[in-house]
């Protein structure tokens, strides 16, 4: 057979899978899906099995679900592969039977509600019909990654999959085709789910939390970056040495995201500074403050509005937010609110979304007449002063750079408030990157899981899941 000849059969190959694949059960193979992460909302095990080149297969998806799955860094599947003991697998075989290999632990770490995961070309493997049997009676969830007609584990699954090809090859090139599959899906469909993404854990009891304003509990303000970003860029691109505009927005956006949480007028100080960079006359940063008020108010008066008329405050709260205040002070904690919002604003704001009642006389934000200081740190240094703490008895809330780093570099526990304010069903990526790059302890995404995540902090559930 001379080469063009089996570049020939190759590619005949190639066509024949890519002919399964297109007549695979698609909504089988969903179904198999939520049946998996319904099994890790639940914290049941997973198991696999299989035999030959499907037990590498099944070796593989644990491999996967523990490592590919991790979504943002959180905890993956809790899942075991019953073939990969060699010592336990000859011992089982030699002392029983080969049939009994993964029959037996089942009957040792199975429980009801966990899964069973099987690939089998043929469906009849006597091992795996033994054990399936068993977990069926048993309460687990049964799932076969079959072929041909399915064999005998067919009639006993719960759900399965069955790979069109009569060739065991190409049988057990779409098994692992499925189980990639799923994994990019999964990890995809996690990523939107709540969670937390632990970096260090708490040590100490906390006296004192710390939250910032716009984005960590208010949502007033929301799509301020888009109206801040914007309007950076417009004036910049009218200096004499204006670069495109993308790499100036890049650089904007840049500046804007790592100066978040101090007072607006740093970022309006820092774009004097890129005028002048470029060229242009410096003026003073107030100017450019009062025109991106004048532009905000015109974004967000109707929801203050609303505020006023009767609208219900949780409708401009992260998710949660309520109940994590509440929890916080049942527990003993000292709550301040600091901003680099003017504080008349945040004021007026925080009563509108009844934070007033939760935070007191503790709410701060931004003076024009301080300009040289951040409001943070010396709210941090206050609180210190007061209640006589250390530094690692702060717990800090915030979705902006600045805050994260002050309470990381005093030794307190900072939460990165990650919300996608467009979407509200997952983490903001950019968010969570900057969030990380401050020193983040811990990034969520909102605190729709307030008890959950009080309970994590506080010592009472530390797994984070």
């Amino acid at each position: 057979m001379n080469i063009s000849q089996i570049e020939q059969k190759l590619s005949e190959y190639a066509e024949e899978v890519k002919g399964s694949i297109s007549s695979t059960d698609w909504k089988a193979l969903a179904n198999i899906a939520i049946a998996l992460m319904d099994a890790k909302k639940r914290k049941n095990r997973i198991f696999t099995a299989g035999n030959g080149g499907s037990h590498a297969t099944a070796s593989h998806m644990a491999n996967d679900f523990i490592k590919g799955c991790r979504a943002y860094n959180r905890v993956g599947f809790d899942i075991e592969c019953l073939g990969d003991s060699n010592s336990v697998l000859t011992c089982l075989a030699n002392d029983f039977s080969y049939d009994d290999i993964y029959l037996t632990q089942l009957e040792t770490k199975g429980r009801p509600g966990d899964v069973f995961v099987y690939f089998s070309g043929s469906g009849n493997s006597p091992n795996l019909v033994k054990a399936a049997r068993f977990a069926s009676e048993i309460g687990m969830v049964t799932i076969g990654f079959l072929g041909r007609d399915g064999g005998e584990l067919k009639n006993i699954s719960d759900l399965y999959i069955i790979a069109p090809s009569d060739v065991m090859e190409q049988i057990e090139d779409l098994h692992m085709m499925y189980e990639h599959n799923m994994v990019c899906v999964i990890r995809s469909i996690l990523e939107a789910q709540w969670g937390m993404e632990i970096v260090k854990r708490p040590g100490t009891h906390f006296r004192c939390a710390l939250f910032d304003f716009d984005g960590t509990l208010s949502l007033i303000r929301t799509g301020w970056q888009e109206i801040m970003i914007p309007y950076f860029v417009e004036v910049l691109a009218k200096t004499p040495k204006a670069e495109d505009r993308e790499s100036i927005e890049e650089e904007v956006t840049y500046f804007v995201d790592i100066l978040t949480g101090k007072q607006t007028i740093f970022q309006c100080m820092r774009l004097n500074d890129e005028v002048v960079r470029r060229g242009g006359d410096a003026v003073d940063p107030i100017v450019y403050k009062t025109e991106y008020l004048r532009r905000l108010n015109i974004h967000i008066q109707n929801r203050k509005k609303a505020l006023r008329d009767g609208c219900e405050p949780q409708n401009y709260l992260v998710p949660g937010s309520i109940a994590l205040l509440t929890f916080l002070s049942e527990m003993g904690c000292s709550l301040y609110l600091a901003s680099g919002t003017d504080e008349v604003d945040v004021l007026e704001e925080a009563k509108l979304l009844g934070l007033d009642a939760h935070f007191g006389q503790h709410i701060y934000g931004a003076k024009d007449d301080i300009i040289t200081v951040c409001t943070k740190s010396e709210v941090i240094k206050r609180i210190i002063a007061d209640n006589n703490i250390d530094g690692s008895e702060i717990l800090s809330f915030g979705d902006g750079f600045v805050e994260i780093e002050l309470i990381s570099d005093m030794g307190g526990y900072s939460v990165g408030v990650a919300t996608d304010e467009a979407r509200f069903d997952s983490v903001h990526p950019r968010k969570r990157e900057r969030l990380l790059e401050a020193g983040a302890s811990l990034i969520i995404p909102d605190f729709s899981e307030a008890k959950k995540l009080v309970d994590f902090l506080t010592r009472q559930e530390r797994d984070g899941h």
